[in-house]
């Protein structure tokens, strides 16, 4: 479960606003294998995650790209690596359903990573929009 600290916020409304969205839908997942539902909500829910990552990586960039930030193409990079991931967890969902096993990778892989991502890269950005907007 992830709580959202001072220390991720980016100072820029859209991101910030969107960084909420994604961890209340992150929660949603991760809580999921604490409960009993079946396989097709699960996936729908996974499906759902996936599908609002895709939008807030490609709003950040945008907001990036408009400040012409030097960082783009390294942020870029991060964001195909890390959807690259999602990809694989939801292969492996698809393949072999629940299960506390993949609900333990879930959670480490979606909460290390974006906590992680959020303290750095996208704060380090949020810097820079701030003094480049």
């Amino acid at each position: 479960m992830i709580t959202l600290s001072k220390d991720m916020e980016t100072g820029v409304k859209k991101i910030d606003e969107q960084h909420m969205e994604l961890v209340d839908r992150i929660n949603a997942v991760t809580s999921m294998g604490l409960k009993s539902i079946s396989k097709e909500e699960t996936q729908k829910t996974i499906d759902l995650l996936g599908d609002y990552i895709v939008k807030h990586f490609r709003d950040e960039e945008e907001l990036q790209k408009q400040c012409n930030y030097p960082q783009f193409q390294t942020h870029q990079n991060l964001h195909k690596q890390y959807i690259a991931e999602f990809q694989k967890l939801k292969t492996e969902f698809a393949a072999n359903g629940p299960s506390p096993k993949f609900t333990l990778t879930l959670s480490n892989s979606i909460v290390g990573w974006i906590v992680k991502h959020i303290k750095s890269a996208d704060s380090q950005f949020g810097k820079y929009y701030k003094e480049h907007k």
